[in-house]
């Protein structure tokens, strides 16, 4: 294995291409798998151009299935009602623990300017006590 990567790029890339859209096309016979494969891989030389990090989304497009499956699941036992997801104290506690790690890049700067404009308050009534 160590040694396919001392094989010089300008021959590794087509070699790789070539057995990606071989392989793509044998598995149904279809031209539009290739198509499919180019624009995946188009969105994904874009997302790393942008510096978007590849672990989440490999971890997304993973878990993602199996999370599908589990939603499937679920609705098909609560006859396709969402109800389900906040009827219970554990799950309504999983999405609220998920909920609040999803915004907190957004609620991050109002906590500082919260704490920055309590830390002003403070050291005013300070400077006034001594004053």
């Amino acid at each position: 294995m160590a040694k396919l990567l001392n094989i010089p790029r300008p021959y590794l890339v087509p070699m790789i291409l070539l057995f990606s859209i071989t392989g793509v096309y044998l598995v149904s016979f279809n031209s539009m798998d290739i198509l499919i494969m180019v624009a995946v891989c188009v969105a994904a030389l874009g997302l790393r151009l942008l510096n978007f990090p590849m672990a989440p989304m490999l971890l997304g497009f993973i878990l993602g299935g199996m999370h599908e499956d589990n939603l499937r699941r679920g609705l098909l036992i609560g006859d396709g009602e969402l109800s389900f997801l906040w009827e219970r104290p554990l799950t309504l506690s999983f999405i609220s623990i998920a909920a609040l790690v999803l915004f907190s890049p957004l609620l991050r700067p109002l906590w500082e300017r919260s704490k920055a404009g309590l830390d002003y308050q403070a050291a005013k009534r300070k400077a006034a006590v001594k004053s």
